[in-house]
């Protein structure tokens, strides 16, 4: 028996990432109806499939990544299988692997780059971008990357922007809005610009202007990460999923240490049915988010563990939302949840 609703709520929440910290707001969301040997344990194969991985890290400016190091982690099972270390050329090769799908991870210092792959019988493919070795002012590998766009944007243009960034902190958004439309006049190119006046458009629902303006920030810089971002959140609001899924993954790339890019992520595998993905991306978001101020981490995790029949995790997260937001948009259909997943819970314990 499913204890889940026709209805969710976390298929169109977007909030400002790295443009905006602190602000956030939520519409409406769909759920989905939850209604051969391996040589790993747990994977799902057919008999005599064999895959290989060939794959090269390289630097946004494409340049080699020697002597990273490159994991290759079983989505089914979610731990992984296998690592070894990019050669002078940055290249490296994974070999005897079943049918399936999974996720590389390479790191690199402080910079990292994850990639999800989809092997079948025969070779595939893939080149993993990392940011720059340099980093922005001060060498402080946390910051982000300052593309060589970004440098020439006019010193007008940039005050416009943080102008409008203070407006949405005040939820002052139509001034915000005139704000954005300056900088864009003060410097047409302006790609933090268009990002945020998607997320603007976002909210206001207004789902191809803010695809458009998504991919005008990604044509403006293709190293800024939240236009990537933009790109996904529109593609989730129009249940999008499986292509949502690209352009989240270069978000995660190029902002690897923003939290928002695993959450769309996970809200996207979520409603593929791929929950033990959906509950890792998630988990990565609740690494680097503010659970506190953004409860609906805790709500988005408690479906996962639904998903995977994981009740007792379901019920703690479902908890967890509430003592954050007793009085939030979603308290009574949390409150609903927890009804239903409390006997299922103490069934499971019981056996």
């Amino acid at each position: 028996m499913s204890v889940l609703r026709d209805k969710l709520f976390l298929a169109c929440f977007i909030v400002a990432f790295a443009l905006v910290p602190g602000w956030a707001q939520m519409g409406g969301l769909q759920q989905p109806g939850f209604p051969g040997t391996s040589p790993f344990p747990g994977l799902q194969t057919k008999a005599g499939l064999s895959g290989v991985i060939t794959g090269s890290v390289r630097t946004l400016d494409n340049r080699p990544v020697p002597n990273a190091r490159v994991e290759i982690d079983s989505l089914v099972q979610g731990q992984p299988l296998a690592a070894q270390y990019t050669s002078s050329d940055g290249s490296f090769t994974l070999s005897n692997l079943p049918a399936g799908e999974y996720e590389l991870k390479a790191e690199s210092g402080v910079s990292q780059a994850n990639e999800r792959v989809q092997v079948t019988d025969g070779e595939t493919s893939v080149t993993m971008r990392m940011p720059n070795a340099e980093t922005a002012q001060g060498g402080d590998p946390n910051a982000p990357l300052v593309s060589v766009q970004q440098l020439r944007v006019p010193d007008k243009a940039v005050s416009l922007l943080a102008k409008a960034r203070q407006a949405v902190d005040k939820n002052k958004l139509d001034d915000a809005s005139t704000y954005v439309a300056k900088a864009l006049q003060a410097y047409p190119l302006y790609a933090q610009a268009f990002a945020l006046r998607g997320v603007l458009e976002l909210q206001q629902q207004q789902f191809e202007q803010a695809a458009a303006d998504g991919s005008r920030a990604i044509h403006a810089d293709p190293n800024y990460g939240p236009g990537y971002l933009v790109m996904g959140a529109v593609l989730n609001c129009q249940k999008k999923f499986q292509e949502a899924l690209r352009p989240l993954q270069q978000a995660e790339v190029l902002a690897p240490n923003t939290w928002q890019g695993y959450f769309e992520s996970s809200k996207a595998l979520l409603q593929l049915r791929k929950f033990q993905q959906a509950l890792q991306q998630v988990n990565k978001a609740l690494l680097l988010g503010d659970a506190a101020s953004h409860p609906e981490l805790h709500l988005l995790k408690g479906y996962a563990y639904l998903g995977l029949h994981t009740y007792g995790g379901a019920l703690s997260e479902f908890q967890q939302y509430l003592s954050h937001a007793p009085n939030g948009p979603y308290a009574a259909e949390a409150r609903s949840l927890l009804e239903k997943v409390r006997p299922l819970a103490a069934a499971a314990i019981a056996r």
